[in-house]
């Protein structure tokens, strides 16, 4: 009776907080930090920058970019920071994620390029980028 009880506790406790939607939207944009971080390390010259190290990052980082876009489907803003203007202004939220997916492809072009003064000039477009979409749509910490 009580293992009964005990698993019947866990299960409501699992669902009662759980959005799939929300928790793959973290792991997208974590993994997009993965290239994100190490590129904005060789920028503030704090490691040396290697061309196709650093373009393989770019390229990690343009294919990684759309994903979380995919995830901010209608009723997935529960237990996440999405603010409900993702979905009440669709239109200002298309815009931000295009400026967002414009300046990764940028930064992307200057990386393969190898042009060090463009890479950081995007690098900086695209960190703008993110701060403002989660000026806009990213509420404070739950």
């Amino acid at each position: 009776m009580y293992k009964t009880l005990l698993f019947a506790a866990l299960a409501v406790a699992g669902t009662v907080h759980a959005n799939p939607a929300a928790e793959a939207r973290v792991k997208d944009f974590k993994v997009i930090l993965r290239s994100f971080e190490p590129m904005g390390v060789v920028v503030r010259d704090r490691a040396p920058y290697r061309k196709d190290d650093f373009a393989r990052l770019a390229a990690n980082l343009k294919a990684a970019a759309p994903v979380p876009f995919t995830r901010f489907a209608a009723g997935s803003q529960a237990g996440s920071r999405a603010r409900a203007d993702i979905w009440s202004q669709p239109a200002k939220f298309g815009a931000e994620k295009k400026q967002f997916l414009d300046a990764v492809g940028r930064l992307d072009a200057a990386a393969q390029a190898g042009d060090l003064a463009a890479i950081r000039a995007s690098y900086g477009q695209v960190g703008q980028s993110c701060k403002s979409c989660h000026d806009a749509f990213r509420g404070p910490p739950l």
